[in-house]
């Protein structure tokens, strides 16, 4: 007979794969992923700190990887302060929410409007202006950091005002990477703090490591056409949104 503990963790292993090709390609978009997928697979309280560690693990190479674009400037004086604004009322948030089925309610929409809202932006891109003004840009980057604290992706939100910030792909990468790792590093602190990252969460983070290492490797080689490729990602989001919307509200 099969373990069906071992099967949940070899689907998982596979959707790491999935999800972290797509953040060494683009820079962004692991965790939304694998969340997206991984929740049918894993309770919400159980997957998060497990996708936190890798996130930070992955963001830790990517910085090290592109360091020499990483734009400080930018990331320190713009992008950091209202992101880690929201990251603190994020992590309030789900720190004192009572239910999780409100939250996966919520992420369900959360998943939706992003896939809708990316697909967009990848056919508005070269129509893009320039930065954001201030008054434009901090409310989107304090409503990212917010849900990348409830749900450690803040990135749709996030990559739309840095898609319009950088010009150059190498700088939207390393600057976005470092940025999720200081995030995440924050993120580590809030669940060791309330006990989410226990021996158990290290253990099940480390047999899923290989996951994080495949997905590395292939996204490190992979040549294919950017558009399609994400427009097929989003697409996949939008119905993993559909499905986990539905299971919730089903069972209220």
């Amino acid at each position: 007979m099969v373990n069906p503990i071992l099967v949940k963790l070899f689907l998982l292993v596979l959707v790491l794969v999935l999800s972290h090709t797509v953040e060494t390609v683009l820079g962004f978009g692991a965790t939304t992923l694998a969340l997206a997928l991984g929740i049918f697979i894993l309770p919400l309280n159980t997957l998060l700190p497990v996708l936190v560690i890798l996130g930070l693990l992955q963001s830790t190479w990517l910085v090290a990887r592109w360091v020499r674009h990483i734009q400080w400037r930018v990331l320190l004086l713009k992008i950091l302060p209202g992101a880690v604004i929201g990251l603190a009322i994020g992590i309030y948030y789900r720190t004192q929410v009572a239910s999780y089925t409100q939250l996966l309610v919520l992420l369900g929409i959360f998943i939706m409007a992003v896939s809708v809202m990316e697909i967009v932006l990848i056919y508005k891109t070269k129509a893009a202006g320039g930065s954001l003004p201030w008054y434009i840009g901090w409310p989107i980057l304090i409503v990212g950091g917010i849900f990348h604290g409830i749900y450690a992706t803040g990135s749709p939100l996030i990559i739309y005002y840095s898609s319009r910030e950088f010009k150059e792909p190498a700088d939207f990468r390393a600057t976005l990477s470092t940025l999720w790792l200081i995030l995440n590093i924050g993120l580590v602190a809030s669940l060791h703090s309330t006990g989410q990252i226990n021996v158990d969460t290290l253990t099940t983070t480390g047999i899923l490591l290989p996951g994080l290492i495949a997905g590395i490797a292939l996204g490190s080689y992979m040549k294919f056409r950017a558009l399609v490729f994400k427009v097929l990602i989003y697409t996949i989001l939008f119905v993993a949104g559909l499905l986990l919307f539905i299971q919730q509200v089903t069972s209220l």
